[in-house]
């Protein structure tokens, strides 16, 4: 009976390998940073390590002509965090481009120049017949994407997915824009751009004769993850900011903002709409 009394309990067991994994993890995170890697890389590759759902053959890439998809992360992230969206699309036939890029120390101009660079030295290595170019965007990243697609040197996009990309500014930034703690992690470039109203959203143009996607985030009860966010919402970007004008078809998940970067529900709407040119059929 001693021997069983003094067996650590399962409870306690339990929460000491919290403890382990909590210390362990931040101890991962402070040295990820103190080697200059982007905060969320830990946090992103851990976030995307599970299996991507199974293959759907209605959802493969079109044979005809290869299909290359150009991924970009949201605000504060990295390629990590589009890691399991990535790897669903290549298991699906598409070839992907996922780069980083340091969205906080730069403005979204300068990460769309950066976005041309690594797309013109993707096509230049690849030899044959060139892809057939689609967009998806999360966040921030749909707005690097609309920036680059801005440009006179930008390939012809095939469709375009946003996935929570505020099309007109953020108001959460807007409240934002001046708190210590905000400006320290996001910066005071691209973040502040995201206030509506901002100059930056009159160079963007509208995307015509394409398959425009906008996957919004919401609870669809009028109030959203967020009681400090008019209507519905993801817990960052409203819904109504989320559509754009020019979508040509639109879906709403019940997600925060996150989790519609990697959740199995979006990845399936994503490869739908880009084989079918809507996310429902």
């Amino acid at each position: 009976m001693a021997e069983l009394a003094s067996a650590p309990r399962p409870r306690r067991r339990a929460r000491r390998w919290l403890a382990f994994v909590l210390v362990a993890g931040l101890s991962a995170w402070a040295a990820a940073i103190a080697c200059g890697m982007n905060p969320s890389v830990p946090s992103d590759f851990v976030l995307n390590l599970w299996p991507v759902p199974a293959v759907d053959p209605q959802l493969l890439a079109p044979a005809d002509a290869r299909q290359l998809v150009v991924v970009q992360h949201g605000l504060w992230r990295s390629a990590f965090a589009m890691g399991r969206l990535e790897r669903a699309l290549r298991a699906h036939g598409y070839e992907v481009l996922n780069v980083s890029y340091p969205s906080t120390a730069a403005r979204i101009e300068d990460h769309a120049a950066a976005l041309a660079a690594a797309i013109d030295a993707y096509l230049a290595r690849e030899t044959g017949p060139k892809p057939c170019v689609s967009f998806v965007g999360h966040s921030l990243g749909g707005l690097v994407i609309r920036a680059y697609l801005a440009r006179a040197d930008a390939v012809a996009p095939a469709a375009c997915v946003f996935v929570a990309t505020p099309h007109r500014g953020a108001q959460l930034a807007a409240r934002r824009q001046n708190d210590g703690m905000f400006r320290l992690f996001m910066g005071d470039l691209a973040a502040k751009q995201l206030v509506p109203g901002n100059p930056f959203f009159a160079g963007l143009r509208p995307l015509r004769g394409i398959p425009v996607g906008t996957l919004v985030g919401g609870k669809g009860d009028g109030v959203g993850f967020s009681a400090s966010l008019p209507g519905d919402d993801d817990g960052t970007v409203t819904v109504d900011e989320a559509h754009a004008d020019d979508e040509t078809d639109s879906t709403m998940l019940p997600l925060g903002h996150t989790r519609l970067g990697f959740y199995d529900a979006p990845i399936a709407r994503i490869l739908h709409f880009l084989r079918r040119g809507r996310f429902h059929d």
